[in-house]
């Protein structure tokens, strides 16, 4: 998939937790040297499309030789009523 400057592929779409009904998107980017700018659209993207039915939807980055069930890339986060950002790892 593509969106934008950035080629990725969702990994899993999970939802987690009952208190605020959180869910989460892990994504390896296929790119080794994505920008924080073009991370936080990407989260912003996901936001859009997949969590305007939750509280907050957290994005999971990956770069393409990473193991998932390792430490990750960067992380994005958004929630109602305070947008997104992202935090590079």
């Amino acid at each position: 998939m593509k969106s934008g400057e950035i080629d990725y592929e969702i990994l899993r779409i999970r939802e987690f937790g009952k208190a605020m009904h959180p869910r989460n998107v892990e994504v390896r980017v296929l790119s080794y040297s994505p920008s924080e700018d073009s991370l936080k659209k990407l989260a912003e993207s996901f936001w859009s499309q997949h969590g305007q039915d939750v509280e907050e939807l957290t994005t999971v980055f990956y770069l393409p030789e990473m193991n998932p069930e390792s430490a990750a890339f960067a992380i994005g986060s958004c929630t109602k009523g305070k947008g997104c950002y992202v935090t590079l790892e």
